[in-house]
């Protein structure tokens, strides 16, 4: 895909039909999932880049996330665990990877913007938590309100956080 446009708006689609398996399927969309995403790798024009990237959300992603459940903000129906071991459900964790395969191309407006990113973090980031909540993905531990907060906190780090590691994946690769 060289076209730029077709390439963000394909991007911007990708991930928002995973977010929608996530949401709607959970552990029942693990496989699709991971189909979407190695798709992904292979038509991007920044494959390493997206590939290095999406393994440090996904991590990154995972701590962030499993430290929030740990502290009681998101509660998961611990009966359909698919890896015993993982903090949080694997779904969950797939997803931010999904996430960081936006950075490079879809969210590629935010690159730069330090302060843009962290309040669109801040704004947005909450509301899709909330809305897998609605779909009962999640269960929120505290209030909408509190929880949009706490959230909106952690969103305004990472947002811009996923840009840095972005950049210095970028710098790196452009470097070798």
């Amino acid at each position: 895909m060289k076209n730029s446009a077709v390439l963000k708006v394909a991007n911007f689609v990708w991930f928002q039909g995973i977010w929608w398996l996530v949401i709607l399927f959970q552990n029942k969309a693990v496989i699709p999932v991971l189909g979407l995403i190695l798709l992904w790798i292979a038509i991007s024009p920044k494959r390493v880049e997206d590939i290095k990237l999406m393994g440090t959300v996904f991590l990154l992603g995972t701590v962030v996330d499993a430290l929030l459940t740990l502290s009681g903000l998101f509660i998961f129906d611990e009966t359909e665990t698919l890896v015993s071991f993982w903090p949080i459900p694997i779904w969950l964790s797939l997803l931010w990877a999904a996430f960081a395969g936006t950075v490079y191309h879809s969210l590629t407006a935010f690159n730069g913007r330090m302060a843009v990113a962290a309040i669109a973090g801040a704004i947005f980031a909450p509301l899709s938590y909330i809305a897998g909540a609605k779909f009962g993905a999640v269960e929120l531990g505290a209030s909408v309100v509190l929880s949009y907060i706490f959230i909106a906190l952690v969103w305004s780090v990472i947002f811009p956080l996923c840009f840095y590691l972005s950049n210095r994946f970028e710098a790196k690769q452009a470097q070798a």
